[in-house]
């Protein structure tokens, strides 16, 4: 499998596709760095993943920040689900994907995992469900294993060790739609025509937003950039989560044939065990939809998408899902605005992203999960583009 929901992002048993060749400079907290030529004053556009990790470190650099968030709430595609499990769950990116001690590379303090407590996801029962029919295959427990946080999210990492020490920096709610790249410093407009100025701007908002041209450029090279972003795929994706009162599913049940479903692909379709060796007794599946291109499902909205899930699990296991169905949540990343989609997938153009999203006369940065080299997709991909930039930032 592939792919990560900054995604909701899945399970990886195979290694992503590469898709940036840049370096990642995880070292970007070095003195030497930190006394480089330091701009005064820097705007971060988006609070996702990398722009609060480029906000955390920009503000222990000792830089001016303001992060302009469109939406009202911080964390892009990452969110959490509380009060509906006993431990909170992610509505967005959920696995880690790599060894624990990342968790101490993206806020800068070496390979630590800051006592975050995980487990291994190592899942022991497997279902295919093709052709009308469950099939077992168990075997797959020998070949794939993850890690997954024990009692928190992705969301309340960052919100511990990230954004306690930048909140006063974040206005939600600041749509940014025009960047004025004339003149000495450089000027951003957001939708109620309200400027801000700053040394040095550094886009983070997912590629979609740039791919519709939700924000422009006072330059035509820009702005014809990011129409070349155009042939980069942004994915579909949502998740579910239904609390059952009797526990009648494998640990992982995927849609479709073998070939299919462990084929090198970016188009995932999984129900798991949402609790697996979490401190909780209930019982709660969980499905993770990632795909390339529009499915039906992923238009429509939250109501809709329980009650299709319900009658595609009715036809897997048959009355037991209704009588033991107990309450469920869902999240359309499709349809939520300033994201509308997953994740960065397959590039179709002639054009490397790295190329594409290069800095803009040593004024305009960017960075993001499309940026992630081989961790493309991911929360630390997201992470350490971020840190690679903001090095770029303090050096030119």
């Amino acid at each position: 499998m592939t792919s990560a929901l900054l995604r909701c992002d899945g399970p990886k048993m195979i290694d992503r596709r590469k898709f940036a060749t840049a370096s990642l400079a995880f070292a970007v907290t070095s003195p030497s760095i930190m006394r480089a030529r330091q701009p005064k004053r820097v705007i971060v556009v988006g609070a996702g993943a990398a722009g609060l990790t480029a906000a955390y470190h920009l503000v222990n650099a000792g830089i001016g920040v303001q992060v302009l968030e469109a939406s009202n709430r911080w964390g892009g595609r990452i969110r959490r689900l509380s009060n509906f499990a006993e431990v909170p769950l992610d509505l967005g990116a959920e696995w880690i994907h790599d060894d624990p001690t990342i968790l101490g590379d993206i806020i800068g303090q070496g390979s630590d995992s800051l006592g975050v407590r995980t487990l291994e996801y190592r899942p022991e029962t497997y279902q295919f469900w093709h052709n009308g029919r469950l099939r077992d295959f168990d075997l797959l427990r020998h070949a794939y294993a993850e890690v997954k946080f024990f009692d928190t999210t992705w969301y309340g990492f960052f919100e511990r060790f990230v954004v306690e020490g930048i909140k006063d920096n974040i206005r939600l709610n600041t749509r940014v739609t025009y960047i004025d790249l004339d003149g000495n410093g450089i000027v951003v407009r957001t939708h109620r025509g309200q400027t801000y100025q700053a040394d040095k701007v550094l886009v983070t908002v997912p590629i979609s937003v740039l791919q519709h041209g939700q924000i422009v450029t006072s330059s035509t090279d820009v702005n014809a950039r990011f129409e070349d972003l155009r042939d980069i795929q942004f994915g579909v994706g949502f998740k579910v989560f239904i609390k059952f009162r009797e526990r009648f599913y494998p640990d992982i049940l995927f849609d479709g044939p073998r070939r299919s479903v462990l084929s090198n692909g970016w188009s995932e379709k999984i129900y798991y065990d949402a609790v697996f060796e979490k401190p909780t007794d209930e019982n709660l599946l969980g499905l993770f939809t990632a795909w390339d291109t529009a499915i039906p499902r992923s238009e429509m909205d939250h109501s809709e998408l329980v009650q299709d899930v319900i009658r595609e699990l009715t036809e897997m296991f048959g009355k037991v899902v209704g009588d033991s169905f107990v309450a469920a949540r869902a999240m359309n990343w499709s349809k939520e605005p300033f994201i509308e989609g997953s994740y960065s997938m397959s590039n179709r153009g002639n054009w490397n992203i790295v190329d594409i999203l290069q800095p803009v006369s040593n004024k305009l940065f960017f960075a993001g999960e499309a940026l992630g080299g081989d961790a493309q997709s991911t929360v630390q991909g997201a992470a350490f583009s971020a840190i690679n930039a903001v090095s770029l930032l303090l050096q030119t």
